[in-house]
């Protein structure tokens, strides 16, 4: 039973991962550009909030609520909270080979967590946690995070 909920977690993000193949969003480390392609694949409403060092920019859904964090036309981080976890694969981009053998590597030692999980790769940081219906979680890269810009404002 030891790491069950890490290993459910890697489990059910891989499966959403495969359903949700049609769902694109701004990928880490990429270019903000997409952001506009994201909107409009979701069918969501967009907003964009200026911050003193980044720029966030938010689509809303009818079950999912994303916000990507933009600095330098490069993003460098994502928030999301809704009734279901968005794409990972596309989520993450080149990242997520990188999440998926953390969070497998994680699932084997040490103790399970049941509040979330927190997943610390060479150059991604991925949190999750929540229950079904509500579901939130942030990912981000320490290394492009912009000067006076700590990790509690990614939410």
């Amino acid at each position: 039973m030891k790491h069950r909920l890490a290993l459910e977690m890697v489990v059910i993000f891989g499966l959403i991962a495969i359903i949700d193949l049609p769902n694109t969003w701004a990928v880490l480390g990429e270019p903000a550009s997409s952001v506009e392609t994201d909107r409009l694949a979701l069918a969501g409403q967009s907003k964009m909030i200026q911050a003193q060092h980044y720029t966030v920019q938010e689509i809303t859904t009818s079950d999912l609520v994303v916000k990507e964090y933009v600095s330098g036309n490069t993003v460098f981080a994502v928030a999301w909270r809704g009734r279901r976890p968005p794409n990972l694969t596309s989520l993450l981009g080149a990242y997520f080979r990188e999440y998926q053998e953390a969070s497998a590597a994680a699932a084997s030692t040490g103790p399970g967590r049941r509040r979330g999980t927190r997943i610390q790769a060479p150059h991604v940081m991925v949190e999750m946690g929540g229950h079904a219906g509500d579901v939130r979680g942030r990912a981000y890269l320490p290394s492009l995070l912009p000067p006076g810009v700590t990790t509690e404002l990614i939410q």
